[in-house]
């Protein structure tokens, strides 16, 4: 680890024991634990998290294995606006046919793996909430930063190890309208056996979002802007040219929805990225538009939504400039297919939904799903090594995705989750990768309390 890399512990620990006379003379100190089981069965029918298609290059077409997470903490708050919170996570997998060596990352020179990180620290920070009055809160180590639909920021739950964790500090401005975070932070490297703080970060990141929200009017909405970096001073970004260099980039956007509009709702979200990839100029955007209709009255208060979801991509793989757009540090796990294909990179998807609850406590969605790359020399970025035709001739259908999924929130602190998907390839997919059709189905059940020590 790097001097500079350990700058954010030391300063954690530093505030931990600067915290401890205060907690030894506050009267009402509260201490809670928690703890969250997550074990999830999963069966994949010609495709794996690498590869499409009967004949994989790793691991094998047809694998069921079984996730299980485990998250146990306390929450300490000496005085009422103080915050302690100490928590462990431990992710692992069993019987997957794919092998760990599969998610070993180039540029990290290790791997960054989704489903197993044995006992590692999960939020860890401390946190003052409004000190002395003043409208702030500061909240610094380990910690999780999402906004919105958590599409420019998102933790990724849903992958077992979670996509996106912090090690920050985060300011937030609270005024009655809204509020305004600024942060400086680096993210997490998922390696399966040595501990985090022993190994590098992999992005460093600074940026600003914010939310206003005017109230009720004519037309009640919300809008967040944002700016943010995202680097990595490793030389190991190859531009078109063949020179590496480092990765230093930039967004700029927001995100605007409204509801309560006669039973619509809608929202649009629209990020621009630049800097330098390497040796190239990035010059890459992104956008996601929703619209959504309610049936309130109706006894299963049917939600119908289309969407569309696009992210450009390389229009000429030798003109020295990087046109993929990433997708910043969003989730994707739910909302470009539920079998996990898609990154928000070169993508167009058009996207129906219907959303339905016959009880309080059931939730139904079904999706369907048109997946067309947004440039046809660019990759399907499942793998993009493999499924890119930089001729252009491969077209630029993928396939169309079908989903299932119905959660059922059970008492005693029991949700359980089902699902099912099947894929159709199309032309890009048939040239590159198979032509057969695949199918996922999962089984997921979670547990978690907390209960008040002191």
């Amino acid at each position: 680890m790097t001097r500079s890399g350990k700058i954010l512990p030391i300063l954690h620990g530093l505030l931990i024991l600067s915290l401890l006379p205060i907690a030894g003379a506050a009267a009402d100190d509260r201490l809670a634990f928690g703890m969250s089981m997550r074990f999830r069965y999963e069966w994949q029918d010609n495709f794996n998290q690498k590869y499409y298609g009967e004949d994989p290059g790793q691991g094998e077409a047809d694998d069921g294995f079984l996730l299980g997470r485990f998250r146990a903490g306390l929450d300490y708050k000496p005085a009422e606006k103080i915050h302690l919170a100490l928590w462990l996570q431990d992710s692992e997998c069993w019987d997957r046919a794919l092998p760990d060596s599969a998610f070993y990352n180039g540029k990290l020179g290790m791997e960054n793996n989704p489903n197993q990180d044995q006992w590692e620290l999960w939020e860890t920070y401390l946190e003052f909430v409004k000190p002395a009055d003043i409208p702030l809160t500061a909240k610094v180590g380990r910690q999780r930063i999402y906004y919105g639909d958590k599409r420019i920021f998102g933790p990724g739950e849903w992958g077992n190890t979670g996509s996106w964790l912090w090690d920050a500090a985060k300011l937030s401005y609270l005024f009655t309208a809204g509020f305004v975070d600024a942060y400086y932070g680096r993210t997490v490297v998922h390696e399966p056996v040595e501990f985090s703080l022993n190994h590098r970060h992999f992005y460093e990141s600074f940026g600003v979002y914010g939310q206003y929200s005017p109230g009720a009017g004519l037309f009640p909405f919300v809008v967040e802007p944002f700016f943010m970096s995202k680097r990595d001073d490793h030389e190991f970004y190859t531009g078109e040219d063949g020179g590496s260099g480092n990765l230093d980039s930039y967004y700029g956007g927001f995100r605007l929805s409204a509801t309560g509009l006669r039973g619509f709702d809608c929202a649009l979200t629209w990020v621009r990225q630049f800097g330098d990839y390497g040796q190239d100029d990035i010059r890459a955007y992104g956008y996601n538009g929703l619209l959504a209709y309610t049936w309130k009255r109706v006894r299963l208060q049917p939600r119908m939504s289309v969407e569309y979801s696009f992210a450009s991509g390389d229009a000429d793989p030798a003109d020295t400039r990087h046109e993929t757009f990433d997708g910043a540090f969003g989730a994707r796990d739910t909302m470009y297919g539920r079998m996990n294909f898609f990154h928000w990179m070169n993508l167009r998807d058009a996207q129906l939904n219907l959303e339905i609850r016959p009880r309080d406590w059931i939730y139904l969605k079904a999706e369907f799903h048109k997946f067309l790359l947004a440039e046809e020399k660019d990759a399907w970025y499942l793998n993009a090594s493999l499924y890119r035709d930089k001729t252009g001739r491969s077209g630029d259908e993928v396939g169309r995705e079908f989903d299932l999924v119905g959660k059922f929130d059970l008492p005693k602190g029991n949700t359980v989750q089902v699902g099912f998907g099947h894929f159709w390839p199309d032309e890009f997919a048939e040239s590159l990768a198979s032509g057969e059709e695949a199918n996922w189905v999962f089984v997921e059940w979670q547990y978690s309390f907390s209960v008040e020590i002191l």
